[in-house]
């Protein structure tokens, strides 16, 4: 059989069929076979590839059942997720860390589940059985909120405005005519 290869790959019939294949490869290349890494990306943020299946995810998280679906509201939750995506890079950037303790804090100080100004379990219960909420997403939620307003502090944190600006403002409000 190996002898019958090289036999036929010394004929001018075999260079022909070789001439034939290699031809739309030379003038066409290999097409969409490399570029398909890049057919589920939405977003690249930095190195990190988004695709579209996590914005399908979001649209359905986000989107009533019954709502129908219109461009505009499409550019509303694309740009709603990349800015999620892009605060939660930041977030692990700036290594924004909150404990089970914090979060703990956090959730018995919200005045929903207080009974006479004592944390009600309970009543807690209720509110995720109501919502049709999981004590996990619940708390994943509480963090990833909790996470941004520390980024957003930390960020505006470091802005003091000028003593002349301070005055400035202060001339223009106060002024007498």
């Amino acid at each position: 059989m190996l002898a019958r290869i090289r036999k036929f790959s010394s004929t001018i019939f075999a260079k022909v069929f070789l001439f034939i294949v290699a031809i739309p490869f030379i003038f066409w290349g290999m097409g969409d076979i490399f570029s398909s890494g890049n057919q589920n990306t939405i977003v690249k943020i930095s190195d990190k590839k988004i695709s579209t299946n996590e914005f399908i995810n979001y649209i359905n998280i986000y989107t009533p059942p019954d709502q129908n679906i219109e461009d505009n509201y499409i550019q509303k939750l694309l740009s709603s997720f990349i800015g999620e995506k892009l605060i939660a890079q930041e977030v692990k950037h700036f290594n924004i860390k909150l404990s089970d303790n914090s979060l703990s804090k956090i959730i018995k100080n919200i005045n929903e589940f207080k009974k006479d100004g004592v944390f009600s379990r309970t009543l807690y219960e209720k509110f995720l059985v109501e919502n049709s909420y999981s004590a996990v997403d619940f708390e994943k939620n509480i963090l990833k909120q909790e996470k941004k307003k520390q980024l957003l502090g930390l960020i505006s944190g470091g802005l003091v405005p000028s003593k002349a600006m301070v005055n400035l403002s202060y001339d223009k409000i106060n002024q007498k005519r």
